[in-house]
């Protein structure tokens, strides 16, 4: 009986911290999208701060997204990597959804709705792992429109950097 009992409460401690683990990572693509588009909704043509971008985002993403950024006439990323447009309204932040996280491989993949004017949005689904103890974004696709900036594509990257090289 106490095996029962004591297998039954191993149980119910399991499922609790999966559940905070989900919330969790949740909660930071939440938290980062309302920080961040609120940045890149302002005004003020200026960067999200680097220290915030490193507590939400994975290191070698940011790492990719800098080599691919100082690659001129590039054209790997064409909008913003975490939004997928060129520009965004505050107005829209009222829109935004963040929901549905589900275990994915080692980590974790929350779908994103953002508003995007005239009463539409864009569906993405952003991917999560956790590093130095928090989740962090690794990964970032646009499911409207089927799309992915080719970050992780090294031959896609070899090339860009190579036709700038020739470029005079």
């Amino acid at each position: 009986m106490k095996r029962i009992l004591l297998s039954f409460v191993m149980l119910l401690v399991g499922c609790s911290s999966a559940a905070n683990q989900e919330r969790s990572a949740q909660d930071a693509t939440e938290s980062f999208y309302k920080s961040y588009l609120s940045v890149f909704g302002s005004d003020e043509a200026r960067p999200y701060p680097a220290d915030e971008l490193s507590k939400y985002v994975s290191a070698d993403t940011i790492a990719r997204i800098n080599t691919i950024q100082e690659i001129s006439e590039q054209e790997l990323i064409e909008s913003d990597y975490f939004t997928y447009t060129q520009d965004y309204s505050r107005e829209w932040i009222p829109a935004l959804r963040v929901e549905n996280a589900r275990p994915f491989l080692n980590g974790e993949v929350v779908h994103v709705i953002e508003g995007a004017g005239n009463g539409r949005s864009i569906h993405l689904e952003v991917f999560l792992r956790r590093e130095d103890d928090a989740w962090k974004i690794y990964r970032v696709r646009d499911v409207t429109n089927n799309h992915e900036h080719p970050i992780f594509n090294a031959g896609a990257i070899t090339r860009a950097k190579a036709a700038a090289e020739s470029t005079p």
